[in-house]
């Protein structure tokens, strides 16, 4: 006769009890326990690679020299003290956010930008895994820090770190905007502030309106435009020049032509090594952002946000006249939603796409020339190599909104109704 469990018996079941619940809960807090060291030292590889390149963080340097211009009121959009005399290229408003900076020595900045960046890719993996889990019934616990180890070497990830760049913070707004509850108070203003800080999270905007949710993209406007009347009040000059004349100047921020500028209108200039792109290239670059998110809208209908939300933002990639490789930090999200889907039922289609995400930690991208000059002459395989990344988006977004598995509508009236 079996004796029972308690203080008198042999049974060691109570201290199995006391570790975890179930005996599957003691291999999960080790593969846990495991990938947080895998994470923490890949940040310290990362670190001791960045010790070795001195990476110069130069626009962060910049953002701080458009908030001393701010303090100094000189010229937002004159010459800067910056490395390559490099110029503001965002809105007033962004200016006015980085003035805090200018009160911090420029060493102390820099290293506290390193660190920001290395949490936000961890808040990022986090928000992602909302985005494409909500539940937490497909994705471990230990896909946190799995794909954070990992995230770190994309290089869209790897470049928004070496330059001190925003884009880490803005996907986080975006994210976080995105995952909270649909009924939630004031969904949109988030979205809006960032929008007003760099104006092509407005893309977003746009989404929203396409797939019905009205209130949150009117939320979102009106605080883009608070950002706009906020700046005209303060830096009125400023305000009024970039909004009609710098906005729509796109050599301002650098050479469309350069390799690094992974947009349908960059591969065109490379292609056809013409700056002006014509009335043909204008068209091509126009159907690629209308058709890019007319699959991130039937994306959004079939399968949710965990779909439509990454195929509106790598449309606007698309279709923007620059879209730096370092832009592309949404491959975060794109790789967390593929590797969920490879857990369960797949296609093949989708097997093929998470094959795809090679091209962002492979540094691809800059395995071409990128001096002055050098894009106007590069071989076919190089002109492939240069566009690995819009080659990549195309196909994401025909996967996208392909028929699904899943019935979005059904789970977006569940959300309604919990929220």
């Amino acid at each position: 006769m079996r004796r029972p469990s308690g203080f008198g018996g042999r049974s060691r079941t109570p201290l199995r009890g006391v570790v975890g619940n179930t005996p599957s809960a003691s291999p999960t807090a080790r593969r846990v326990c495991l990938w947080t060291l895998a994470c923490a030292a890949s940040i310290g590889v990362y670190l001791f690679v960045r010790h070795l390149s001195h990476p110069s963080m130069v626009d962060l340097v910049v953002y701080r020299a458009e908030g001393l211009a701010v303090r100094d009121g000189i010229d937002l959009y004159g010459p800067l003290d910056t490395p390559h005399d490099l110029r503001a290229t965002y809105p007033p408003f962004a200016a006015l956010l980085f003035v805090p900076l200018t009160y911090l020595p420029e060493e102390l900045l820099l290293g506290l930008g390193v660190a920001a960046n290395l949490l936000l890719v961890a808040i990022v993996v986090r928000l992602s895994m909302r985005l494409v889990d909500p539940d937490g019934s497909r994705l471990p616990p230990w896909a946190l820090p799995a794909a954070t180890t990992f995230a770190i070497w994309c290089e869209p990830v790897f470049t928004t770190m070496r330059y001190g760049q925003v884009n880490l913070a803005v996907l986080a707004v975006v994210l976080w905007d995105f995952t909270r509850p649909p009924g939630a108070r004031l969904r949109g203003v988030a979205l809006g502030l960032v929008a007003g800080i760099k104006v092509t999270p407005a893309v977003f905007i746009a989404y929203l309106l396409l797939t019905g949710r009205r209130r949150a993209a009117l939320t979102a406007i009106g605080t883009a435009a608070g950002t706009v009347a906020l700046s005209a009040a303060l830096l009125p000059g400023a305000t009024r020049r970039f909004w009609t004349d710098l906005v729509f100047d796109p050599e301002r921020v650098g050479r469309v032509e350069n390799a690094a500028n992974q947009s349908v209108r960059g591969l065109l200039t490379r292609v056809t090594r013409l700056f002006d792109p014509g009335i043909g290239g204008t068209a091509t670059i126009v159907a690629a952002g209308v058709l890019g998110m007319l699959c991130a809208v039937i994306a959004h209908r079939r399968r949710g946000d965990a779909w439509g939300l990454p195929g509106a933002a790598v449309a606007g990639l698309l279709a923007s006249p620059i879209s730096w490789s370092h832009h592309w930090v949404w491959c975060v999200p794109i790789a967390i939603l593929l590797w969920a889907g490879l857990r369960g039922a797949h296609s093949r289609a989708e097997t093929l796409s998470a094959a795809g995400l090679f091209v962002f930690p492979s540094f691809l991208v800059w395995s071409v020339p990128h001096l002055p000059g050098q894009e106007w002459h590069l071989t076919g395989f190089e002109l492939l190599r240069s566009s690995c990344y819009v080659a990549f988006g195309v196909a994401f977004l025909l996967v996208a909104a392909r028929p699904g598995a899943e019935p979005a509508r059904r789970a977006r009236s569940a959300a309604a109704l919990s929220g």
